[in-house]
């Protein structure tokens, strides 16, 4: 493999008629000949072209779901550019291998482009100025760009971009190009409203609902009630009377090893949406539901629980555990439960496609990451990825689930069929029934406490589907890329500890939900310090701090999932960090004790819990506080949450993720539980899939920044597995009963009637 500095990877773009175009490429990302195939070290290319006008067009290549990346990213660039940014201009990106990886997935697209970016508007910069100089004969040192121009201070003469647009475009790319001094930032870390704003408020911005191609029909799909169940027969005379409908597509069956292909269905193709949806209702269709139609939560929770009395894969095995559990001291023991979810983001999936008559295909949708959709769709049509563009419309929520991208396959093999553009449509009712489910989890923890109240040993063992299955047939346990989301990158210092993945089959279609294994992780290893600091007698922070032990850094265990065997050692780390930095966990768990006011009394019938976790590269840390009211129930009164996620670029955007995730972590922690019979999921909309109203949400939502000079990493994700624990904390110190079990809320009423 060929090892390149971020400065290697710069190369130059072409220049035509005065267009300056600069260009950040990736090895490895290109099927270009004569580049190098090595694995990628950065994720995405950034291209930045100005015209002669010095109008600057930046192109974004991650997908825009709510997270601020299209206000982010320009303003990266921008900024080493000394880019004036009432000229500059943005275009999304299309799916394309040129552009490295587009996946809009797992907090990463800030940590993994904020140096390229960097690097390409300096480069930019760096011709411009070099252009000045040449133009007035003085050296590049004696020049220096500011505000969309070149000054020379000497002289006072200053030359707009516009003016120097030719002339740079001429000059070799530098492959070094000098960065800014942070003290010297214009746009990176200044707040900034979301660039989309206006157009999402006054309804312009375009969804994948809004996109609308000329002749397209609609089309509605009845897919396989129960995971991996078969057609027999269908019968569509009922659906041929319905106005509109014209005319019916199978999806073919995919097996093994499934990616994100769809499950078997029939797709009524109609005039309108309507139509679609009351043809596909009048369908008769006779299923052969298999092996799966007898998954039934209760039996299959006892399975889990049943597993993880029994010893599972060793993912950390430090010092002697069993030594240690049959020792002196307290013996403590919990088993904490979370149900199957669903993402549910407010825009279900949606996709227009339409496969030409030349064979090549144009694909409209909300989807997470481009080129991935771009290559499973080349493979699905057998045609090159150069035939399938993929446009990328605003995402009206995605948190994983529009990175699973089913839907749009089924768009392409309707239109392949029917000859025609479609626009293929999910109800409510079919996203929350046909998602990739955020599975079951089962955890027990059991630990001996010394004399100081401090576990000598502590054993965790889990017990969930892998994701990995879409990949990796049969597979029946927790992946080490899983169990690493926040146990064995814990950062306490534990002498004897075993970590362990226990036995799960697989009885419905999962995938990942936002904080993916987090979510399970991050609240039971939090409830059960909260169990063992109130054994030991010792407040919650200040027991986290012992545990701690002294500030290290180590290395994180992390193991490429079976789908991507050749990544790099960044990109294996990508959900859970290369290294754990305790020091950075205990500072952001002192930091939200102090500004939340932890040591301070609270008023009667108030009540607190708090959790911390490190995940996504990123440190959180949340404190939950509770009133009683005079109806049996409680309210949240307020949530803080503090996160250390190095350097911040727009701190608007931060707090934005920090108020999302809380609701979204509230969401989950009170009502969210999908549940199953028959291999069915019962629930069908958000009348019994609730999520929180606006009546139930925390009075005060604070979030808490800290400085940073660390690298950017994730905060989309982070925010969100703090919240469930510290609720359930706060819950225990109201009514003394502790909270194992999500959601909590059916708990809670059970206890008020007692």
């Amino acid at each position: 493999m060929n090892k390149l500095t971020r400065r290697e990877l710069l190369k130059a773009g072409g220049t035509a008629g005065g267009l300056l175009i600069i260009g950040v490429s990736l090895p490895g990302c290109s099927n270009r000949p004569g580049t190098n195939n090595a694995a990628a070290t950065f994720q995405p290319n950034v291209f930045v072209s100005m015209d002669t006008n010095g109008l600057v067009t930046i192109t974004v290549s991650r997908s825009e779901m709510g997270q601020g990346v299209r206000t982010s990213l320009p303003r990266i660039v921008a900024d080493e550019l000394e880019a004036d940014l009432a000229r500059v201009t943005l275009k999304q990106s299309i799916g394309n291998p040129d552009f490295g990886d587009q996946n809009t997935d797992g907090s990463k697209s800030i940590r993994m482009m904020f140096t390229p970016l960097r690097e390409a508007g300096a480069a930019a910069r760096t011709m411009l100025e070099q252009a000045a100089a040449d133009e007035w004969g003085v050296t590049v040192d004696d020049v220096r760009a500011e505000n969309h121009g070149v000054m020379h201070a000497a002289s006072g003469r200053r030359l707009e971009y516009a003016d120097l647009v030719a002339s740079a475009a001429t000059l070799e790319l530098p492959t070094q190009p000098r960065l800014k001094n942070p003290s010297d930032f214009r746009y990176i870390g200044m707040a900034a409203p979301g660039v989309d704003r206006e157009a999402i408020v006054t309804g312009s911005a375009i969804y994948g609902y809004d996109v609308v191609v000329p002749g397209m029909k609609y089309a509605c799909v009845a897919r396989a009630p129960v995971f991996d169940a078969r057609i027999k027969d269908y019968d569509t005379a009922a659906a041929e009377k319905v106005p509109g409908v014209r005319s019916f597509c199978h999806i073919p069956f995919s097996p093994h090893t499934r990616d994100f292909r769809p499950e078997e269905g029939i797709a009524v193709v109609a005039d309108s949406s309507w139509a679609a949806m009351r043809g596909r209702d009048a369908l008769n269709v006779d299923w052969d539901l298999g092996v799966n139609a007898g998954y039934e939560t209760k039996a299959y929770r006892e399975l889990l629980a049943t597993s993880v009395q029994n010893p599972g894969a060793v993912h950390l095995g430090r010092g002697d555990i069993d030594a240690a559990l049959a020792g002196d001291g307290q013996l403590i023991e919990a088993q904490y439960e979370t149900p199957m979810l669903a993402q549910a983001p407010m825009e279900p999936p949606v996709a227009t496609a339409w496969v030409r008559d030349d064979g090549s295909c144009e694909l409209w949708a909300p989807v997470q990451d481009s080129q991935a959709t771009q290559a499973l769709i080349a493979e699905w049509l057998n045609i090159d990825p150069s035939s399938v563009t993929v446009n990328v419309t605003m995402l009206g929520g995605g948190f994983g689930r529009k990175s699973q991208t089913d839907f749009a396959v089924e768009a392409v093999e309707t239109s392949r069929q029917a000859g025609a553009p479609v626009k293929l449509l999910w109800t409510r009712e079919d996203d929350i029934r046909n998602c990739y489910f955020h599975s079951e989890a089962v955890q027990l923890m059991r630990a001996r406490l010394g004399e100081d109240g401090m576990p000598n040993g502590w054993l965790m063992r889990a017990a969930y589907p892998s994701i990995d299955w879409m990949w990796q047939p049969g597979l029946d346990e927790p992946r080490p890329w899983e169990v690493g989301m926040g146990w064995t990158n814990m950062p306490f210092d534990v002498a004897n500890v075993s970590v362990e993945g226990c036995k799960a089959r697989i009885p419905i279609r999962i995938g990942w939900l936002r904080s993916v294994c987090n979510v399970w992780h991050a609240f039971s290893i939090n409830s059960f310090v909260d169990e063992m600091a109130e054994l030991a007698g010792v407040d919650l922070v200040a027991y986290r701090r012992k545990l701690l032990g002294e500030d290290r850094i180590f290395d994180a265990p992390n193991e490429p999932p079976p789908a991507d065997p050749g990544a790099s050692a960044e990109e294996t780390g990508s959900f859970n960090g290369l290294t754990v930095d305790s020091g950075r966990y205990r500072r952001v768990l002192e930091f939200v004790a102090e500004r939340a006011g932890w040591d301070k009394p609270l008023p009667d019938r108030h009540f607190r819990g708090i959790a911390a976790h490190n995940s996504f590269y990123s440190y959180a840390a949340t404190i939950v506080e509770i009133a009683m009211n005079d109806d049996g129930g409680f309210d949240v009164v307020s949530v803080d949450t503090a996160v250390d996620c190095g350097r911040i670029v727009n701190p608007e955007g931060v707090i934005a993720q920090v108020e999302g995730a809380t609701i979204y972590g509230l969401t989950i922690a009170l009502y969210g539980e999908l549940t199953a019979s028959g291999g069915r999921v019962e629930q069908s909309n958000f009348s019994d899939y609730r999520i929180m109203r606006i009546h139930e949400a925390p009075g005060i939502i604070r979030a808490h920044l800290m400085d940073s000079d660390e690298a950017p990493s994730g905060i989309g994700e982070p925010p969100t597995p703090v919240i469930a624990p510290a609720l359930a904390g706060a819950l225990y110190a109201a009514t003394g009963h502790r909270f194992r079990r999500m959601p909590f809320l059916p708990e809670w009423e059970r206890i008020m009637r007692a």
